[in-house]
Order: C-alpha cells, then sequence, then structure tokens
C-alpha cells in the first residue's frame, strides 16, 4: 500500500511493511540549478508532447505497438532527442535526411535541426540549452549551418534573432 490521505499523511510499503508519517513540506526547499533546468526540460517535454496529441500527422507517427501511448512516447522521445549525454538518433523528413547526408554535422546540429523542423525556428538561446553550450559556441554552430545552406537567418539582432529551415526543407 502507497499513498496520501489529504496532505496529512504518507503510507510507504517497504519490505519491513508498511509505514506512515507527516507529509513532507516542500515550501521551504530552494532548487539547485540542475533541478531547475531538468524541471524546465520536462516542462517543454510535456508542451511538445500536447502538440504532438493535437496534430494528427505526428499523433500517427507516434504510435506504438508496445501499449505505450502516443503522449509518454512523444514524451520519451523528446527527452531523448534533447539529452546531450545520449547519442543522437533524429527522424528528419526524407527529402531532408537525403540532403543531409552529404554534411558533416555534429549531434549537437542534428538535435538543432530536429528542433527546427518540430518547431519551425530556433533561438541562439534553444541551441545553447538543448546542447548545454556558451553563446559563442552556439552561435559559431548555427553560424556554420547558415553558411551551408541548411538553415538560414532572419538576420535579426540580439532576442529577434531566429533560424529557420533551409534549402534540405525545400519542396522539388
Amino acid at each position: 500500500m502507497k499513498g496520501t490521505i489529504g496532505k496529512e499523511v504518507v503510507f510507504r510499503t517497504f519490505k519491513q511493511g508498511t509505514f506512515s508519517g507527516k507529509f513532507p513540506d516542500m515550501s521551504r526547499i530552494i532548487p539547485s540549478k540542475n533541478q531547475t533546468k531538468a524541471r524546465e526540460r520536462f516542462a517543454k517535454a510535456v508542451a511538445y508532447a500536447q502538440s504532438v496529441m493535437k496534430n494528427p500527422k505526428k499523433s500517427q507517427a507516434y504510435k506504438t505497438s508496445k501499449g505505450q501511448s502516443v503522449y509518454h512516447a512523444a514524451l520519451k522521445d523528446y527527452m531523448n532527442r534533447f539529452d546531450t549525454g545520449k547519442p543522437v538518433n533524429i527522424v528528419l523528413p526524407e527529402q531532408v535526411q537525403d540532403e543531409l547526408k552529404s554534411f558533416s554535422l555534429s549531434d549537437a546540429q542534428l538535435r538543432a535541426l530536429a528542433f527546427i523542423d518540430d518547431h519551425k525556428k530556433l533561438t541562439n538561446r534553444d541551441y545553447q540549452e538543448m546542447n548545454a553550450v556558451s553563446k559563442a559556441t552556439a552561435t559559431r554552430h548555427l553560424q556554420e549551418l547558415v553558411a551551408q545552406g541548411i538553415i538560414i537567418s532572419n538576420n535579426g539582432k540580439g532576442a529577434g534573432a531566429h533560424y529557420l529551415t533551409g534549402s534540405p526543407w525545400e519542396e522539388k
């Protein structure tokens, strides 16, 4: 048995038996920077999974035979896709994949392309957060992608600057 009664009592079961205790007071706990980052990342994953649920085309792509819901499959995909510690396994449109085969792209750049494909635009801040890199590194990587014609810049400065899909996404 496990659970709570209101916000007063917590029940937990261990090998030794079931124990009850006072509901934990988390009001004075200040999360660390890493905890805050993880919470923000998870909130973005939830927003992504909700957007997949609203889009029938994307939702169809997440149909799984394992009995996993579309929502949870999209959530897992987002968390894995933008995890800097894991290898990148990104699904892009076939024409884009064919165009990108001739380029030597880093995992960080591939994550950025997947982000642009899903969200239609990418900022330097998005790139920094998803790849845990400095502003200078993000700028350099994004400028490389622009120079190769993979993405295009809106030529904005500061907070208004963002990047859009480039020639690999154009219909032929």
